[in-house]
């Protein structure tokens, strides 16, 4: 009996060890580490244009108002709306979605992330999501003067909360879906530059406000 305990434990242990899997999201990033890498340099992208439009925003509103041409917003819009509106076309039909050489984007459509709290399809919510932004960006540079700056920062505020949703998405696909739509890819950039590109003017909406206090202090002193 204790010439057999050191082969005893030893296959004990070696059982131990081939029960133990890898962690769950190493596994599902494994299922597509070509399409799943894609999804983590965009995310990644995202994270780091977050952190730089914050920078950017604490810096003094006199620099760097309006880098991007003001038709960078609706452009973008408007292809984030055809994007948007491709994914709730296959969410609705049940039709197989074009992928293109890598990714795998049914698996996406199909997953439970794939509607927000089981019933709104995120398609839809996209398509809702752009159009608001595109008729807030016409509301601010055609409508009324006096609200325009306040449509700019409605614009930035949309922005960033498809950001920050798109984030939440984006890391979903590589890491618990364990596959990577590149139409959703292709969206989460699209309203990352609409965050990077209306960041100048907010900015220059914020920088009124501030103006306007300064001067009102100044007149009751």
């Amino acid at each position: 009996m204790r010439q057999n305990t050191p082969g005893y434990v030893f296959y004990w242990l070696k059982n131990i060890i081939e029960q133990i899997d890898r962690p769950a999201f190493l596994e599902n990033f494994a299922r597509d580490p070509i399409a799943n890498s894609i999804a983590v340099v965009v995310l990644i992208f995202m994270i780091v244009s977050v952190i730089a439009v914050v920078i950017s925003f604490l810096k003094d509103s006199h620099q760097n108002k309006r880098l991007w041409p003001k038709w960078s917003v609706p452009v973008l819009a408007v292809i984030g709306i055809g994007v948007a509106g491709y994914l709730m076309y296959v969410e609705w039909t049940g039709t197989d979605a074009v992928c293109g050489p890598t990714g795998d984007c049914n698996a996406v459509q199909e997953s439970p992330y794939a509607k927000l709290f089981g019933i709104l399809p995120v398609g839809l919510l996209g398509v809702a999501g752009y159009a608001t932004i595109l008729v807030a960006w016409l509301l601010a540079e055609f409508g009324p003067p006096g609200l325009k700056n306040i449509f700019n920062l409605l614009v930035w505020g949309m922005a960033w909360f498809g950001v920050a949703f798109s984030i939440y998405l984006t890391f979903l696909e590589p890491f618990v879906i364990g596959a990577t739509c590149m139409w959703c890819i292709t969206s989460a950039i699209l309203i990352t530059l609409i965050l990077i590109a209306s960041t100048g003017p907010a900015k220059e909406f914020l920088k009124v406000e501030e103006d306007e206090l300064d001067d009102e202090e100044l007149a009751e002193s």
